[in-house]
């Protein structure tokens, strides 16, 4: 990603929040989920994907479910294959908090 940067690739940061399930372990610590994307500005392409949840497990298996693909053009499949194969108690708050990101680029874009 430095390189692309420092090649002057138009990379944006956008970041969603939503509110963490009381019985998720992670909800004393966070109260809420956060999901980090750089994205390409014109292309919408997911060039790294982040999150706050606990494991580093679950936070690279979300990373690995959407890197490459593009919150311009593919936003309804990107949503499927999370709620398909996101199964953790802190799905709910993923979602959102995905979806979320996906607002900023639109707006950005518009």
């Amino acid at each position: 990603m430095r390189e692309q940067l420092a090649a002057g690739a138009d990379l944006l940061l956008l970041s969603g929040y939503a509110r963490l399930p009381d019985a998720v372990a992670s909800h004393s610590q966070y109260e809420r989920l956060g999901v980090v994307l750089v994205v390409d500005r014109e292309t919408g392409r997911i060039a790294a994907a982040n999150t706050t949840l606990l494991t580093e497990l679950a936070d690279i298996f979300f990373a690995a479910l959407i890197d490459g693909m593009s919150v311009r053009d593919q936003q309804a499949e990107i949503m499927a294959r999370v709620q398909r194969h996101y199964y953790g108690q802190s799905g709910a708050a993923l979602h959102t908090a995905l979806r979320r990101c996906m607002d900023s680029y639109e707006t950005l874009r518009d």
